[in-house]
């Protein structure tokens, strides 16, 4: 528990810290917007390239488990985006920025050193594979389907839809940052370190702008849309890739352990970033970053103290 508090008690504190700074008007809207464009088009593709380049292929194509995480993970987003049109009737980017906030973890900023402490080094391997999901599927399908509404009512949509999605700072340093790992690229120390400062600075700088964007707006507002993406994210993501584990059939019990942890972490603060970015459901966004995190202090407390009896269900 405390080691599950000390990486979340931070999380509050940055947030408070980023409403203190709004609140005080020391950071303004726009200021807000700056970090955000900071940390999507620099820290954020930064992280994302060196996750990704310093993994070699055999580490990040693990079939059991991308089979799994993924298609877990895919089924949890589809019925999200059909519960965001069918039942909320949110416009089609919301619906996706909705089932993105349902099936995307903090997985770097509090699921690596949160997991590899209670589980050991070993479990790694199996949480860059489950991450090398969510960058290299569904964060670029996310943009892909952002940029379709984006463009889709102009002339030439297709071609402005595939345009502005490769184009895309974080797609790119996915797209980069795969080519490196397969190619086995190195870089001089300096520009390691570079990438190491900017990097560093995704996790903070989105949670400082969330508390900013919390300034005077309600957290309560569109309660069961709140519920719902945190019923989705906290609970029903981590049954479905357990179900996932369950067809598999065939990975390790420490590598389902660590996957069916990092399913059950709180949404990541790059949900926001992404919404500001596209200036859609922003304050929405925010808020499930601020709850799902709240709630996962006893949410995944408990699922940790049983995850050796929910991986025995599995006979591992």
């Amino acid at each position: 528990m405390s080691q599950i508090t000390s990486i979340i008690l931070p999380f509050f504190a940055l947030i408070g810290l980023g409403w203190i700074g709004g609140k005080f008007k020391i950071v303004s809207p726009d200021g807000m917007r700056g970090i955000n464009g900071f940390v999507f088009y620099f820290a954020l593709p930064a992280l994302l390239f060196k996750a990704l380049a310093t993994r070699s292929p055999s580490e990040i194509w693990q079939p059991d488990i991308i089979l799994a995480y993924g298609g877990g993970t895919l089924v949890v987003y589809g019925i999200s985006r059909l519960i965001a049109s069918r039942v909320f009737h949110l416009d089609p980017a919301s619906q996706t920025l909705f089932s993105f906030a349902g099936t995307m973890g903090n997985v770097g900023f509090m699921g690596l050193p949160l997991i590899i402490g209670l589980l050991g080094p070993l479990a790694t391997v199996p949480l860059i594979v489950a991450l090398a999901v969510d960058l290299i599927v569904m964060l670029p399908l996310s943009l892909l389907l952002l940029e379709g509404t984006k463009h889709a009512k102009g002339s030439h949509p297709t071609g402005k839809i595939i345009r502005g999605t490769l184009t895309n700072p974080v797609v790119l340093a996915i797209v980069i940052g795969v080519l490196a790992s397969l190619l086995d690229l190195e870089w001089p120390d300096g520009v390691d370190y570079l990438l190491d400062l900017l990097g560093q600075s995704a996790g903070p700088a989105a949670l400082f702008a969330i508390g900013v964007a919390l300034v005077g707006r309600p957290i309560a507002e569109k309660r069961a849309e709140l519920a719902t993406m945190s019923v989705a994210k906290l609970i029903v993501h981590p049954i479905a890739v357990f179900i996932g584990f369950w067809i598999v059939g065939s990975a390790s019990g420490l590598e389902t352990k660590a996957v069916l942890l990092l399913a059950a972490l709180p949404t990541a603060g790059n949900v926001f970033v992404i919404a500001t970015t596209y200036d859609r459901y922003i304050v929405r966004s925010s808020s499930i970053v601020l709850v799902t995190t709240a709630l996962g202090v006893v949410s995944f407390s408990i699922f940790s103290v049983y995850i050796e009896t929910i991986v025995g269900w599995l006979g591992h």
